[in-house]
């Protein structure tokens, strides 16, 4: 009924069916292996930057402290700055004139 070569013919096709299902198979199988890695991958990066984003708000938190603390400290320069000075009570010409005579004495007993 069927002839021989329509047999052969037929069993052929039906090979080459066959080798595109399993090469199929096996392509989508890598296909899914690099997926898995590259989201492995992901996963690993995500962790890194994640400590990193961690890392960078405790520098954050701890800049904050100093910018706080150096605002204190300029506001208390400033109102330092800004008070009045003490008034020195001023010397008469008589004792500015004898710590003077005073001094060269004391001088010229060391030299000589």
């Amino acid at each position: 009924m069927i002839k021989k070569t329509w047999k052969i013919i037929a069993g052929i096709v039906a090979g080459i069916f066959g080798l595109i299902f399993i090469f199929g198979k096996k392509s989508n199988n890598k296909k899914a292996e690099q997926a898995k890695k590259e989201i492995d991958d992901n996963n690993v990066n995500i962790n890194k930057l994640d400590g990193k984003i961690e890392e960078v708000k405790k520098q954050k938190t701890v800049a904050k402290k100093k910018v706080t603390t150096t605002k204190k400290q300029i506001a208390s320069t400033k109102a330092k700055k800004a008070a009045p000075k003490k008034a020195t009570p001023k010397k008469s010409v008589k004792s500015a004139k004898a710590n003077i005579k005073k001094k060269i004495r004391k001088w010229k007993n060391i030299l000589l």
